[in-house]
């Protein structure tokens, strides 16, 4: 993505990161990630529905298929629109779908309508993660992500525990599904009218960027992707997000299966130990670099994973709660950046949006596989193959970038 002229005062060799247009941004996703993780219960609908876990699974994989088809051109939106008109669109799409869902029990139907508020969160994610890299001094564009990431924390803090609220109310009557998307909604709607109202001086990318035709077509984007393919990362990127298909979706039912109802005390404690890591070893990436930083947060989340298989109680939920985020807090921010940095300045969005369509796949692939697995074998067969699954991604990860792993360079 070509690079917005910055006002005097904000020089790359400026090193400011945390000023009015960085609040304001994270003011807004905050907002809408706490309408997306309100809902982690979705799986209460389908259940509600009459349908198991292997359906839940089923569906939600079939909802990632637009998302992992339109990601590039969500990175061809930013590079030629720029951030705020895609945000806005976003967030309004998402609120519509989501309003949209209490409004059928026709499984083909939800499945198009969550497709559709999936593609549209996409879009809004891909936007944040765009503008926290280039509202950034160059050498602290994965702090920014990742302090940009402690408003996601945030909302996911907020989000399930307004939903076991909800949920709380009887989860027999219609109702109580009619003010659990109603209010998903009106907080995507929120975040879209937060950035409606922001300054133009406030926001990064609030204009279009002026490409050539060659950088605008197709076909150049495909081959500056083949030239400069991220390589392993993209691997972590499946893998993680194969993993989030638990926390999202499924720890509902794993604490069904074990007897227990609640689980806002995996959020509350997953959330507030990203965020006080990411606070204090917000630099980290910048002194040790990136590939080191992403090495050490796979390890510690594939431990929390592991952890999950031991739990039979809500109280149980804290230690992997506390491995899980933990490793969120240094994985995320990295392997955004390591992937993006792969290709030119001009294609940052491009290079943002291939990490997450590899993420989505990773989702698409979870989602199903999961809840196949759950249904035939149980949870800790599910949980033992997913960390088997990261632990070989972050194999060959560490072994493609051995040169940095094991040495005292920096990247």
């Amino acid at each position: 993505m070509a690079e917005v002229p910055l006002s005097s005062g904000d020089s790359p060799a400026d090193d400011r990161l945390y000023t009015a247009r960085f609040f304001r941004v994270f003011a807004a996703l905050m907002l809408f990630m706490t309408g997306v993780a309100l809902q982690f219960h979705f799986g209460q609908y389908v259940a509600y529905l009459g349908h198991g876990v292997d359906v839940l699974g089923r569906l939600l994989s079939i909802s990632m298929l637009g998302t992992l088809l339109i990601r590039l051109f969500i990175g061809r939106w930013i590079d030629r629109l720029g951030c705020r008109p895609v945000w806005l669109v976003g967030t309004c799409i998402v609120a519509a779908s989501v309003g949209s869902m209490q409004l059928t029990g026709h499984l083909w139907l939800i499945a198009v309508l969550r497709a559709t508020m999936q593609m549209a969160t996409a879009a809004v994610m891909t936007t944040v993660a765009v503008m926290a890299a280039q509202m950034a001094p160059p050498l602290r564009r994965a702090e920014s992500i990742g302090s940009m990431g402690l408003a996601g924390f945030t909302g996911m803090m907020v989000g399930p525990t307004l939903g076991d609220w909800i949920f709380a109310q009887g989860a027999e009557s219609i109702v109580v599904y009619r003010v659990f998307f109603c209010a998903s909604a009106v907080f995507s709607l929120l975040a879209g009218g937060l950035m409606l109202v922001a300054p133009a001086s406030q926001l990064i990318s609030s204009k279009p960027v002026a490409l050539t035709p060659h950088q605008t077509r197709g076909s150049s984007q495909l081959r500056v992707i083949r030239a400069n393919w991220p390589g392993t990362v993209l691997l972590i990127a499946m893998a993680f997000s194969m993993a989030w298909c638990v926390q999202s979706m499924f720890l509902e039912r794993l604490a069904e299966d074990r007897g227990f109802e609640n689980i806002k005390v995996f959020f509350l404690t997953y959330a507030p130990t990203a965020i006080i890591l990411r606070v204090i070893f917000r630099r980290v990436p910048e002194q040790i670099g990136r590939t080191k930083t992403l090495v050490v947060g796979a390890v510690l989340f594939v431990s929390g994973v592991s952890c999950l298989t031991t739990v039979h109680s809500e109280a149980g939920l804290v230690l992997p709660a506390l491995f899980m985020g933990a490793g969120h807090c240094f994985i995320f921010p990295s392997m955004i950046d390591l992937g993006a940095a792969a290709l030119p300045t001009e294609y940052r969005g491009t290079g943002t949006a291939l990490v997450l369509a590899c993420g989505d796949l990773g989702m698409l692939i979870g989602f199903g596989s999961l809840g196949e697995l759950i249904d035939a074998f149980g949870f800790k067969v599910a949980l033992l193959t997913l960390a088997g699954v990261i632990l070989f991604a972050t194999s060959a990860f560490t072994f493609a970038r051995r040169a940095v792993v094991f040495s005292r360079r920096t990247d």
